[in-house]
């Protein structure tokens, strides 16, 4: 449930009806003449808020692309300003959809409370003008939101409940926004483990992981008013759910490429490309972000730097990635993604290295929430205590940032001398047989594949780490490749017959559900 509700997260980055895509000047104070210089506001979202004068849709448009840039300050102006104008939701929107971003972006308690205060005004709003144009998509937005920010905090109750009702309000809705929210109503349905199927039920949750992500596909290419986030949701839901079978990545990268001055867009260009083992063009997109967000006047968006180690240490640039990583752990004052990179930080450094740093760093590792990546850190830190690491551990790092930067080749031979060397722990050659086995799978050589995911199948070595089961959920994406749907369905039924538990386990039976789903069985 936590990943299912921290992938929601994404959706929503940019949840203000937008902007047409160019950039604009500064604010004039003479808004009817400095219409023409400004962004300017499709048709669909000035319909969609309910805009009703040029000055409106003007101030909206400049407020937009300042918030899509990360000047939150401006934008929280330019839509103060609109409000003296437009009587409509469309300015609380704007407010409200600012602060949201700025939870997304952070921790703080100040400001989700801000943002619920910002919400509630919103619902009043809406709750007084529910006949008035638009007000009822920004409604049911505005609910969304609220189960996003409840998630972002693992309140799950209340985001379970909000979203529920964003999701009701959603169906009653036509055209290509409402595809926006019934998207992700229904990859969210998909996407609901096991453990929580109940709680499913009692919502009211229906629909299928595939047939959100041609909702989400649908919207975004539709030209409607919430198009870049129907683009950002289908981006999060392929690479989370669909091994970013939908081809989003590129097309999230050109999204950004065409805001040049939005850190946030770039932030997700790069982390996709990261997912999408594509670790030099994700440097260079979280690069950009970095530069993006040092002018003045924007927001900071503290993730760049976590990720950034990340394509670091994926490209085996051991030393800057350390520094990357400890830095962000040790300035954001959060706990997101904090675990995972002090863990990260520590190996980078043992890697240059510096054992006795990196010793001081795996002592700070503590699962604070309850996410897999989290938890997996946790233990992987308390085993790196234990001794320094031996050559074959230098091996598995160094070949598993090989292959997580997209280099197959490389990692198959750094790797092939631990699958082979039978005096080793068999959790290393686990490891190393499914790492290759990832290798040769992304390179279609799927005999190969098969047999170093048997491998790492048959002796895992412990039954608390990934290799074995993950190794099982691979084999069936192996056969599904190959057009064996009946050896594909007896992996991947194999997989959720596993009910122990394991580093990963939740995101490996969402995985798993929607694989089930996309052959139809």
């Amino acid at each position: 449930m936590t990943r299912f509700l921290a992938l929601l997260a994404g959706f929503s980055l940019l949840s203000a009806p937008g902007a047409e895509a160019q950039t604009g000047a500064p604010a004039s104070p003479d808004v009817g003449a400095a219409a023409s210089a400004r962004p300017g506001l499709a048709p669909a979202a000035r319909q969609a808020l309910g805009i009703q004068t040029d000055a409106g849709a003007a101030l909206y448009a400049q407020a937009y692309a300042d918030a899509l840039a990360f000047r939150l300050d401006d934008a929280r102006d330019g839509f103060r300003q609109l409000a003296a104008v437009e009587p409509g939701p469309a300015a609380v929107y704007g407010l409200e959809s600012a602060a949201l971003w700025e939870v997304l972006m952070s921790d703080d308690d100040e400001d989700f409370d801000r943002f619920y205060a910002l919400n509630d005004s919103l619902a009043t709003v809406t709750g007084r003008l529910a006949d008035a144009p638009g007000a009822r998509l920004v409604a049911a937005t505005g609910l969304l939101h609220r189960a996003l920010a409840f998630g972002r905090q693992e309140r799950y109750a209340r985001a379970g409940n909000a979203f529920k009702d964003a999701c009701g309000a959603f169906r009653g809705l036509d055209g290509p926004d409402a595809q926006f929210g019934q998207g992700v109503c229904e990859v969210a349905a998909g996407a609901v483990p096991r453990k929580y199927r109940w709680l499913a039920r009692l919502f009211g949750f229906r629909g299928t992981v595939a047939g959100g992500l041609t909702r989400l596909d649908a919207a975004s290419t539709a030209g409607g008013a919430l198009a870049v986030d129907a683009a950002v949701g289908l981006a999060v839901s392929d690479a989370t759910l669909n091994e970013r079978r939908a081809g989003s990545v590129d097309r999230l990268v050109a999204l950004a490429k065409g805001h040049p001055d939005s850190p946030v867009l770039a932030y997700l260009a790069g982390t996709h490309l990261l997912l999408d083992r594509r670790a030099a063009e994700a440097e260079a997109e979280l690069r950009r972000a970095g530069a993006a967000q040092s002018a003045p006047g924007v927001s900071a968006v503290p993730f760049v730097e976590a990720h950034l180690g990340q394509a670091l240490f994926r490209q085996r640039r051991w030393a800057e990635a350390a520094a990357m990583l400890e830095s962000f752990a040790r300035s954001f004052r959060g706990r997101s993604l904090v675990a995972q990179s002090t863990l990260d930080a520590g190996l980078a450094y043992e890697m240059a290295g510096d054992r006795a740093h990196a010793e001081r760093l795996y002592r700070r590792v503590r699962a604070t929430r309850d996410y897999d990546s989290d938890l997996a850190a946790e233990r992987e830190a308390e085993r790196r205590l234990a001794a320094p690491m031996t050559e074959a551990e230098r091996a598995l790092v160094s070949g598993g940032a090989a292959y997580d930067a997209g280099d197959y080749d490389q990692a198959v031979r750094i790797l092939q001398p631990v699958v082979t060397d039978s005096d080793l722990p068999e959790i290393a050659r686990a490891e190393a047989a499914y790492r290759t086995g990832r290798a040769r799978q992304a390179q279609e050589n799927w005999p190969d594949a098969l047999r170093h995911f048997r491998l790492a199948s048959d002796r895992p070595g412990d039954p608390l780490a990934k290799w074995g089961p993950w190794s099982v959920y691979h084999a069936g994406e192996v056969y599904e490749a190959m057009g064996d749907l009946d050896q594909a369905a007896n992996r991947y039924r194999a997989v959720l017959e596993n009910e122990d538990e394991f580093d990963y386990s939740k995101s490996l039976e969402q995985r798993t559900r929607a694989a089930l789903e996309r052959i139809g069985r």
